[in-house]
């Protein structure tokens, strides 16, 4: 009688995502992943045809939780720039985690990964950008910001200079915070 795994699709993503996070890109096989879940390799295979997307669903995965915390913030009962802060703090931690884990070598020197990869991340930056404009709309029609550059194109000032702040730290957080409340008030 076959045995019955509740939820196998997570199963693999957990052991798979295990395996990248303790062993590397170069440890994540098809073969490996299936001794790691106790699966058969073709379960494995039903799920995920092929090593680039099982490594897609992972990233995906890995985007949309750090979405889901950004949205949190965003909910909560807070003035903007607090929740702009504590948005900074996620990404900082979600881009030095990414570049440990998803732009290696192995991975973003393959052009089909890269390609793939690249096309996913603009999908998901424009999605934390729409986020960041709403909650600029919302703080706007509470009369605790005044928008002069319009939603959309002030979130994507924020998100990208967010993004070059942690990339490339000469500048702190603390300081592009004085600049925001300058054009924002």
């Amino acid at each position: 009688m076959a045995r019955i795994i509740e939820n196998p699709k997570q199963l693999i993503l957990s052991h798979a995502k295990e395996i990248l996070y303790q062993q590397g890109y170069q440890k994540l096989s098809m073969r490996a992943l299936s001794k790691a879940c106790g699966i058969a390799l073709g379960t494995i295979y039903n799920y995920y045809p092929t090593k680039k997307d099982l490594v897609f669903e992972m990233m995906t995965d890995y985007w949309q939780r750090f979405l889901d915390a950004v949205a949190e913030i965003i909910a909560a009962d807070a003035d903007i720039y607090p929740k702009l802060h504590r948005v900074f703090n996620e990404l900082e931690i979600f881009i030095r985690n990414f570049r440990q884990y998803w732009l290696t070598p192995e991975l973003y020197g393959d052009q089909a990964y890269s390609d793939g990869g690249l096309q996913k991340d603009h999908r998901f930056i424009d999605q934390l950008i729409d986020l960041i404009a709403a909650e600029l709309t919302r703080a706007a029609a509470d009369n605790t910001i005044q928008i002069r550059l319009g939603a959309h194109e002030t979130a994507k000032f924020i998100i990208m200079n967010c993004i070059t702040i942690v990339q490339m730290p000469l500048f702190r957080y603390q300081s592009f915070e004085l600049f925001l409340k300058q054009l924002l008030e």
